[in-house]
């Protein structure tokens, strides 16, 4: 499998779970949950995360991407989660 993604996708995934999720904070640094995947930033916003319990995405300055992940099982699991999350913020915005 080809670790390509639609990095917009991604994007609104981000902002759906930032925006619609609920806050984890700790001493360091604050993430939303929705839907099974948990979404942060770094300190200037040009890094984000999205992870699972098995995949991270990380997405850099000009939309570069990496995932880690064990097997393409858990990356397929990871990818339908943004379905998930997509139509939260539909029913949420209806």
């Amino acid at each position: 499998m080809k670790n390509e993604i639609d990095i917009h996708r991604a994007l609104n995934v981000f902002n759906s779970i930032t925006s619609l999720g609920e806050k984890q904070t700790n001493h360091y640094s604050a993430s939303y949950q929705l839907c099974g995947i948990e979404a942060e930033t770094d300190f200037d916003g040009y890094t984000i995360t999205l992870r699972d319990a098995q995949v991270t995405l990380t997405i850099y300055f000009h939309n570069k991407y990496q995932f880690d992940y064990p097997n393409n099982d858990a990356l397929d699991n990871f990818l339908r989660r943004f379905a998930d999350v997509e139509n939260v913020a539909k029913k949420r915005k209806a």
